[in-house]
């Protein structure tokens, strides 16, 4: 298999990306911190060398109510807890098309850490690659001091947000882009919610879209994303915001949308598990 190179993407600010080689000459070091961010039994089976396992790879306030992403005071203990420290390197890598890397992207991002990178290729592609791999389950050795920054607003949408928008009648003022299945934008999966259905306003597109389909995949180029982006509508230069089911997906399609050149782009974290179950938040019901 032929990969594109990180640099042959043409992105902008490629410099999140970290490539198989640079890891495997760099996870032993001291300020380097590489977590594999998917479930624990994933994680036990196989993960590269030294690499910690987060356990909840949401960063929501807890595991029984997912909607909020962490406060400052507990994105600071889970970081903590990890070995991280401000100055830290952190890596993320899985097994899931980048999914959960990206989301810690943006969490550590949204509490100003700016030390954060993504394995491009993910576990798939260290597999393919045959490289070392172990098992078995690695504990922190040391506990960090993370201390979090106010959080970046200007990366975060919430519901009064999205009213504030739908509200306005200059529809050009936001851009909403739905990253969900079909089935859910249609109705058909609510996921366990109230209501299925859709934002109004919103353009969809799944997130799997920005991916490549191939047997190690990968995020698409720039140009192949803003192909995709002009198809269905978007303009690059107008505020974006993105939402899924829990803000996971959405935050994946943020990032696809950073690094192709789009200014203005904000995840709504508690997005549809949020809207779906609030009656006071206005929908298109196609069922």
């Amino acid at each position: 298999m032929n990969f594109i190179s990180i640099e042959d993407r043409k992105y902008h600010n490629s410099e999140i990306f970290v490539t198989t080689d640079w890891l495997e000459e760099n996870y032993l070091k001291e300020d380097i911190i590489v977590l594999d961010l998917d479930a624990k039994d994933q994680y036990e089976e196989s993960h590269i060398p030294g690499a910690l396992n987060v356990g909840d790879n949401y960063y929501k306030k807890s595991l029984e109510n997912r909607i909020y992403v962490q406060d400052k005071s507990q994105i600071e203990d889970t970081f903590s807890k990890l070995g991280i420290n401000n100055n830290t390197t952190v890596v993320g890598y899985d097994r899931s098309s980048a999914l959960y890397s990206f989301r810690l992207a943006w969490v550590m991002m949204f509490y100003g850490h700016k030390n954060i990178k993504v394995l491009d290729g993910g576990f798939p592609k260290w597999i393919y690659e045959n490289r070392q791999i172990e098992k078995g389950n690695l504990q922190s050795k040391i506990i960090g001091d993370f201390k979090a920054t106010d959080p970046h607003d200007e990366i975060f949408a919430d519901r009064s947000l999205l009213l504030k928008i739908l509200n306005n009648k200059d529809e050009n003022s936001y851009q909403i882009l739905d990253v969900r299945s079909e089935d859910e934008r249609n109705g058909i999966n609510k996921r366990g919610g109230r209501r299925g259905g859709y934002i109004p306003k919103s353009i969809h597109k799944e997130w799997v879209n920005f991916n490549t389909d191939s047997e190690v995949p990968m995020l698409k180029s720039s140009e192949e994303i803003l192909d995709i982006t002009k198809k269905i509508g978007l303009n690059a230069n107008l505020p974006t915001i993105t939402y899924c089911q829990g803000g996971i997906r959405a935050a994946h399609v943020f990032w696809a949308l950073k690094l192709s050149g789009f200014k203005d782009i904000k995840n709504y974290d508690a997005s549809w598990r949020e809207w779906g179950n609030d009656y006071d938040c206005p929908i298109v019901d196609l069922g």
